[in-house]
């Protein structure tokens, strides 16, 4: 945690930038008194008397009533919390760059006037009710920013000085009797050519000081007077005011402007470089560095530097740091400038090193194009903006990076309306919500978009035509704002290998990627591919995602397909990156479902990378993170007819699509499997999706469906003499008769099943029990209910290894409710608890807030309210705003728990 301290104005302490409360009254005396002898022990009786302002409690009452005080102040200040107690009293333990005051001496020290002076923030202590130190400390501390303004005013006199003359006519009528603002007033009008007007000036504080005071102007005032009339000017030093205007249609980019402007106002007087405005091309890097550098001009007296280094553009070389640096002392008024390659930079250097000068670096490509140009001395800033990530000036320079996204649809919506027109804007709502989508929040896209509105084109017509070809759309005359152009000019500053991924990620799907996906698409080692998409990031071609993906704007992907579309091995390409995500897939779904076999599973190709899935947990990842690349891959497949393909890819998503709850999306790409499998004539891929559509109607409630499709399973399966799959089907048709009330049936359908599964695995045999047990409980015959039930638990908790199932919380489940029933309300509570905490291994999302439901009810039911509570609560953020068939039947339960 960072912890500041001020008191050169309000009292503050913050905490991480957050403000933290200081007790009004006598503990903010105490801390400010502190603070202004900071790491000093000041002894009780001192302290005493500063509190209380003079008129302390009695003696015999005043050392214990102190430590009340110290004692509140340290509970408010928490972790922030600078007190400490010693036999000589108590002190403010601070270090030098916690302390405004400590920053301002050691900056006026150095001769970082204005730096220090920019620490200031109204009048010292002004929070702070205590006569003594606003009658005794506070003037010292103004008297110290007095003196630094003065030598402040003292350095920009050698500079253009008419900006001046204002600020010190402000001053000398603050300070009416401080001669030093009076002279330097003076010397301001002379040097600004006001010879008349600064003759008055002396003759008005002449009279002053003698009606005031009955004295004579000091040795400043005169000396300022004889350089007047001796009509002396001194040469003033050259100030660059290089730095471009502004964007006349600048809009959003809050955050960013504010986090540049934090940067600037962390340590003032110290080195700052904000390198990594960085990003993708036309993300508007140069626009929004010349926004914040023109509103922060003022604070660089000695002038701004600005160069365009070129570092990305095909119609000219990169410029040479060398040259910049030439032209940056000529800009500077430096007469003699060296020619030896070592001797100019230093010449550089020592000419900034005394000056406070803002230097932009516009378009860098490299870090080595940027690093002999960094200025010398403590007061400079420079800012940066590149494609390319300059990691290695945030590592050896201390660079602070900020990294530029697309903009937002709000203020997408809000550049087209500031270059386009509000009545246009409003006049086709519909067309602007398309533009902005189609334009991905490239403020170059939507800028070109806007132009070519501007120049009568409807935004309607427009919209038609991105839909229909974006980078068309998007191509104008000039090769600097052409979007295309913009891309190339980033895919030639990477090497063959990189740029060849870049082009090949144009055929993945989207929306994001890892390596062994890229790996597999450009045929690379792992390694090799990593490689290569570090380099596309640190270009910005590739973005990183918070979870270590990666993902390629839009309109990147578009001219990535366009230029993949011309590659010869395409097609190859493609085909080893849907083999490492089949394969990949096939082995996450057995991990999930207790390694079944898959017969008939065709081998993956050459240069696939497979990632087998080590347990349950990193299966029940991999879907979760693939999710969108999954359903985007298998809907292409069934799209284009790829039926072998396309129901393969169905089938391995059903578990973990229906345990989060993706329930309709299952089904209808189930649907669509099934007719694949049959156009392929895979019986053992129709029977397996007619299984999988039979638990996508069971969890809907669908039954006559769920039947019809788990009958018809059951059929291919039995003529298979597929007894796991018999067993399995039949289990399912249970649950369906159940929910019809038919017990009977459905305990008679297990009965029949049971003489065949003695050789079945032992996890088929577990589930089977549980099955029976659950009937017979439906049924309410609980002696046998029980029985089964609990043979079934014990065998699942004897199989070690073996991958945690729905069936088996479902088990607990009913046994817990079998225990309701025989009055052993805690067994009952710890079998839902078990069975919860399985299904958040499983994140089975829509079963575990069911169950936390039951969990709640039985709670409440006995005086648990608040364990309940917290169950339900939890329940419901599962929930969140779903309205699907699942979420009203968890909801129907919730609603059954009074808390």
């Amino acid at each position: 945690m960072i912890v500041e301290y001020r008191v050169l104005g309000p009292l503050e302490v913050l905490a991480d930038s957050e403000p933290v409360a200081v007790p009004a009254g006598r503990g903010r005396v105490l801390l400010a008194t502190l603070l202004l002898r900071a790491n000093e022990f000041v002894p009780v009786d001192e302290l005493v008397d500063q509190v209380w302002d003079g008129e302390p409690p009695a003696p015999d009452r005043a050392h214990k009533t102190l430590q009340m005080v110290v004692a509140r102040l340290r509970q408010s200040l928490g972790a922030a919390n600078c007190v400490r107690t010693s036999s000589r009293g108590y002190s403010a333990e601070v270090a030098p760059d916690q302390l405004d005051l400590a920053r301002f001496r050691r900056l006026t020290a150095k001769g970082e006037h204005r730096a220090a002076l920019e620490l200031w923030r109204g009048k010292a202590l002004a929070n702070v009710q205590s006569e003594s130190l606003h009658r005794e400390d506070v003037p010292r501390l103004m008297e110290e920013q007095a003196v630094a303004l003065e030598r402040r005013i003292d350095q920009d006199l050698a500079r253009v000085t008419d900006v001046l003359v204002p600020e010190l006519r402000a001053l000398v009528r603050q300070h009416p009797l401080r001669e030093v603002f009076w002279a330097q007033l003076m010397l301001a009008l002379h040097r600004a050519g006001q010879q008349a007007e600064a003759l008055a000036v002396f003759q008005e504080i002449r009279k002053r000081l003698d009606d005031e005071l009955g004295a004579a102007p000091g040795q400043r005032l005169r000396e300022a007077h004889e350089q007047v009339l001796r009509d002396e000017v001194p040469a003033t030093a050259v100030v660059p005011r290089q730095l471009p205007p502004a964007h006349p249609h600048f809009v959003g980019r809050e955050h960013e402007l504010a986090r540049l402007t934090e940067t600037l106002g962390t340590r003032p007087g110290e080195p700052v470089l904000i390198s990594a405005i960085n990003g993708i091309g036309g993300v508007g890097k140069t626009a929004l560095a010349l926004q914040w550098a023109n509103r922060v001009a003022d604070r660089f007296p000695d002038g701004q530097l600005y160069a365009d280094l070129r570092g990305f553009d095909t119609r000219a070389d990169p410029l040479d740091p060398l040259a910049v640096a030439r032209d940056f002392l000529t800009a500077l008024g430096v007469e003699q400038i060296p020619k030896s390659d070592d001797r100019l930079i230093t010449a550089y250097r020592s000419a900034l090193a005394q000056r406070r000068v803002l230097v932009v670096l516009d378009n860098a490509r490299d870090v080595e194009q940027v690093r002999p140009l960094l200025p010398g001395g403590t007061a400079n800033l420079v800012l940066i903006t590149s494609r390319n990530r300059l990691q290695g000036l945030v590592a050896s320079e201390g660079a602070h990076p900020v990294a530029l996204d697309v903009l937002d649809e709000r203020e997408a919506v809000g550049l087209l309306t500031e270059r386009a027109g509000a009545d246009r804007i409003a006049a086709e709502p519909e067309a602007v919500s398309r533009l902005v989508a189609r334009c991905a929040g490239l403020p170059l896209a939507l800028g070109i978009v806007a132009a070519r509105a501007a120049y009568g084109d409807s935004l309607t017509a427009l919209a038609d035509e991105l839909e229909k070809e974006r980078l068309e759309a998007l191509d104008v005359d000039d090769p600097a704002t052409d979007v295309r152009a913009v891309f190339s000019w980033s895919l030639r500053s990477v090497s063959e290998a990189a740029a060849r991924l870049f082009v090949l990620l144009g055929l993945h799907p989207g929306p994001d990627f890892t390596v062994a996906a890229a790996a597999s698409l450009a045929r690379l080692p792992a390694a090799a591919a990593r490689r290569a998409l570090t380099e596309l990031v640190t270009v910005s071609l590739v973005a990183t995602t918070r979870t270590g993906r990666f993902v390629l704007h839009d309109l990147l992907r578009d001219y990535a397909a366009e230029r993949a579309a011309e590659l010869p091995d395409q097609h190859e390409a493609v085909r080893v990156m849907l083999d490492h995500y089949l394969h990949t897939s096939r082995h996450a779904w057995a991990r999930l479902q207790g390694n079944p076999a898959w017969p008939g599973f065709p081998e993956p190709a050459e240069h696939a990378l497979v990632e087998p899935a080590a347990d349950h947990g990193t299966a029940n990842d991999w879907f979760i993170a693939e999710h969108e690349v999954l359903l985007r891959l298998a809907t292409q497949a069934l799209d284009t007819g790829q039926d072998d393909l396309a129901w393969r890819f169905v089938l391995s998503m059903h578990t973990a699509l229906l345990r989060r709850g993706h329930v309709a999306v299952a089904e209808s790409l189930e649907l669509r499997g099934l007719d694949a499998a049959r156009r392929a004539g895979d019986d053992w891929g129709l029977a397996r999706l007619h299984r999988g559509l039979g638990g996508v109607y069971i969890a809907t409630r669908a039954l006559p469906a769920a039947e019809f499709h788990l009958r018809a399973a059951l059929q291919l399966d039995t003529r298979f003499g597929d007894v796991l799959a018999e067993s399995n089907l039949s289990r399912g048709l249970a649950q369906v008769f159940m929910f019809q009330q038919r017990h009977q049936e459905a305990v008679d359908l297990l009965l029949g099943v049971q003489p065949r599964i003695d050789d079945l695995p032992d996890f088929e045999q577990a589930h089977h029990l549980a099955a029976l047990g659950t009937a017979y409980h439906a049924m309410g015959q609980e002696e046998p209910a029980l029985r089964f039930c609990e043979r079934a638990r014990d065998r699942y908790r004897a199989m070690t290894g073996l991958a945690p199932s729905v069936l088996a919380s479902a088990n607990l489940e009913a046994l817990a409710e079998i225990y309701l029933k025989l009055g052993r309300t805690g067994e009952a509570v710890s079998r839902y608890e078990e069975s919860i905490a399985l299904l958040r291994v499983m994140r089975a999302t829509y079963d575990l807030a069911h169950t936390l439901g039951l969990l709640a009810k039985v709670l409440a039911d006995h005086g648990e309210r608040d364990r309940a509570r917290a169950s339900v609560l939890e329940a419901e953020a599962i929930l969140g705003d779903s309205d699907s068939v699942q979420a009203r039947l968890v909801r129907e339960v919730l609603g059954t728990v009074v808390t």
